[in-house]
């Protein structure tokens, strides 16, 4: 199998039986650790390259897939706000500023609902086919050697990060007007992004990844009952719409998220990557065996920090625990930071290849 083949088998209770191993992902490679380790990561490899280290890094390194953005079918005007000390600033879509010169985002700051109104009115829809076509085309090419699974930004993290989690705080616990609008209005912008990619490309995405971190380290930020109630009906719509085009829709969140798997499920989802800060692989295997799960490396202590001997034996107890159900996708539960040195994550990925195999 090559790796686009791979990772839709996992989803396919027919090409599941096929599978000759664990397929392994990457959330993907932050710049600092590319510039640390690309000198010592090309000189050794011989083989065709892509030439964009976003996808070359982690192909060399063995990863089968990696997520990846397509164009958006929306557009938007900077509108300009006065800040809490009586300072004009221009702030964005998502409620947040940029600093000068800097790719600093500070905020949010959609505290009213003027000002989401000022925000909606600046909005622009843009038939954007051709670009959407021309990345998905150059994505299919490149498929059977790293496979680019489509992500797009969800809605609840958005919420939360456009007024702040202070005031968020306070408008979710009274479920404001502001609230309820923030919560559709970036539903909308999810679904539209999403309706944007399919009649552009006639569903060829294949797989997509609603970005929607809803988890710290260890539980939840919102109960299951808040998260259906407020944005489960949401994301059902979209979910429905992603599987009446054929597609795979999969969400992503940081953290544990163990308690909302129902509620994901409920609501359309097939399969969630991330898994960090406590998650219990055996628990979820046991109680969700046909959702599939794609991470659960860890990359707080063992892949950072840990010896070559305890890389090989955590990635070796994720395998005795998932590999037989054949619904698991093997990588760290985030990104791959500077900090990590290279060689652990080699020792990762020989590992996670020569253990994972099907026999």
């Amino acid at each position: 199998m090559n790796c686009y083949e791979r990772y839709l088998a996992v989803y396919d209770d027919d090409e599941r039986k096929k599978l000759e191993r664990v397929p392994t992902h990457v959330q993907y490679i932050r710049e600092e650790f590319i510039d640390m380790n690309k000198g010592s990561i090309l000189k050794d490899y011989h083989g065709k390259i892509f030439n964009n280290l976003y996808f070359d890094i982690p192909r060399i390194l063995g990863f089968d897939s990696i997520f990846a953005p397509f164009p958006r079918s929306l557009k938007f005007k900077s509108i300009k706000i006065e800040n809490e000390e009586g300072k004009s600033i221009r702030i964005r879509e998502d409620g947040q500023a940029v600093r000068p010169d800097t790719s600093y985002y500070e905020g949010g700051y959609i505290k009213h609902l003027d000002t989401l109104n000022e925000i909606k009115a600046s909005l622009k829809l843009i038939e954007n086919h051709e670009l959407i076509n021309k990345v998905i085309t150059r994505y299919e090419k490149i498929s059977p050697k790293i496979f680019p699974v489509l992500m797009v930004d969800g809605i609840f993290d958005r919420v939360w990060k456009s007024m702040g989690m202070i005031d968020f705080s306070y408008h979710f616990k009274k479920r404001t007007a502001l609230y309820r609008e923030l919560i559709e209005f970036y539903a909308y912008l999810t679904q539209t992004n999403i309706l944007g990619l399919i009649n552009a490309t006639e569903s060829r995405g294949k797989v997509v990844t609603l970005l929607d971190d809803v988890a710290y380290k260890g539980y939840t930020m919102i109960s299951p009952e808040r998260w259906e109630k407020d944005f489960m009906p949401y994301y059902k719509k979209i979910n429905s719409i992603i599987s009446e085009a054929n597609l795979i829709s999969q969400i992503h969140t940081d953290g544990d998220p163990t308690e909302l798997i129902s509620s994901f499920k409920k609501a359309g989802f097939r399969g969630l990557q991330g898994f960090e800060g406590g998650c219990d692989p055996v628990y979820i295997n046991e109680r969700y065996p046909d959702f599939v799960l794609i991470g659960f490396g860890d990359v707080s202590y063992i892949l950072p920090y840990g010896t070559s001997d305890q890389i090989e034996l955590h990635v070796k107890e994720l395998l005795n625990v998932l590999k037989e159900n054949k619904h698991f996708i093997l990588g760290p539960s985030t990104v791959i930071f500077k900090e990590i040195p290279l060689k652990n994550v080699r020792k990762f990925m020989d590992v996670a290849r020569n253990y994972g195999k099907y026999y």
